[in-house]
């Protein structure tokens, strides 16, 4: 460390690896530290394993997630809030091959945040059954929006006239030429309007505006295959204009995802990425995540896009944000 007066005293920050700083009237200059890190112990590789399938499905979701967690606010973008909510849930163990190649794995995550009454699902797939009651109404093809509106709102307190319902149908699939999962989404919405006279079926997908018992359902004849589905509340706030929305998670019902969340995958997904370096010293040599999954959930931080095991998202992934969208408006 060095001291300086004259003309070089009025620098300050860093020039190479000198760094330059006033104290006491003086300008002291320091080397770097240069420190390198190897993100490579069990816990720092379970930390970072569960990046990527979260901010690959909101890459899915992503030309419908604008105000779904409220909007920017305090430096945090929806992105950041997104991944900050689904981090904690049970990981999703993709390798770096199915990174690279796009792979995403629809599980129940959470999509909406908002102070609007959640909508409560029961049953999964053909099964499922919201909390939305209908009254008598049967939804055919001669059902209109004004139907569908009045029914919503007579019986439902929560609900009102220029509110919005929206259904995504997140489905699994697999590459047919790479054989990577992937995943893609199916979205719609209604406004409910009294006075719209137009057919609701013509508007909506009919898979998740169905009736089962007086509430809205999913279609009890519908193929839906592995997938995910989430209907979801919004509304315009009459004071200021900005958009309220309920908090949803995705109901899943998907035969691929228990496979991704196994040992084996976490082991295969570790290994892709060049294993641990603290094996040798584990006993018995054995790989244990669940030994690691208490002390590796509580070290993240998505508001900078690092986590407690020095890796990005993604695990350098090179995975981005990206796009914009919309929902609610």
């Amino acid at each position: 460390m060095a001291f300086f007066k004259g003309i070089i005293s009025k620098m300050n920050g860093s020039v190479g690896n000198l760094t330059f700083k006033q104290c006491g009237g003086q300008t002291i200059v320091s080397e770097k530290i240069t420190q390198t890190t190897d993100a490579k112990t069990e816990q720092q590789q379970k930390q970072r394993m569960k990046w990527a399938n979260v901010i690959r499905v909101y890459q899915v979701l992503r030309p419908y997630m604008k105000l779904a967690f409220g909007g920017s606010q305090n430096g945090r973008s929806d992105y950041n809030k997104f991944v900050s909510a689904n981090l904690a849930l049970t990981p999703v163990y993709l390798t770096k091959a199915e990174v690279s190649a796009g792979a995403c794995i629809v599980a129940p995550y959470k999509v909406t945040h908002g102070k609007l009454k959640s909508i409560s699902v029961t049953g999964k797939g053909k099964e499922a059954v919201t909390s939305i009651a209908l009254g008598s109404l049967t939804i055919t093809g001669t059902t209109t929006v004004a139907d569908f509106s009045n029914a919503v709102v007579q019986n439902n307190k929560f609900f009102d006239y220029g509110d919005q319902i929206t259904y995504f149908l997140v489905f699994q699939s697999v590459n047919e030429v790479t054989n990577t999962p992937i995943a893609d989404v199916d979205a719609c919405c209604v406004v409910l309007d009294k006075g719209n006279d137009a057919k609701l079926l013509s508007l909506i997908d009919p898979r998740g505006f169905a009736v089962k018992d007086g509430f809205l359902a999913a279609q009890a004849d519908a193929d839906f295959g592995d997938h995910g589905m989430v209907w979801i509340h919004s509304r315009k706030n009459r004071t200021d204009g900005s958009t309220e929305i309920s908090a949803q998670f995705l109901v899943c019902d998907n035969a691929m995802l228990p496979q991704y969340q196994s040992k084996d995958a976490y082991d295969t997904a570790v290994n892709s990425y060049g294993g641990v370096n603290n094996v040798y010293l584990t006993p018995n040599g054995v790989l244990n995540p669940e030994a690691t999954e208490e002390a590796g959930s509580g070290g993240s931080d998505t508001e900078n896009g690092s986590d407690s095991g020095g890796g990005s998202a993604g695990g350098g992934t090179n995975i981005d944000e990206g796009g914009n969208g919309d929902i609610g408006e």
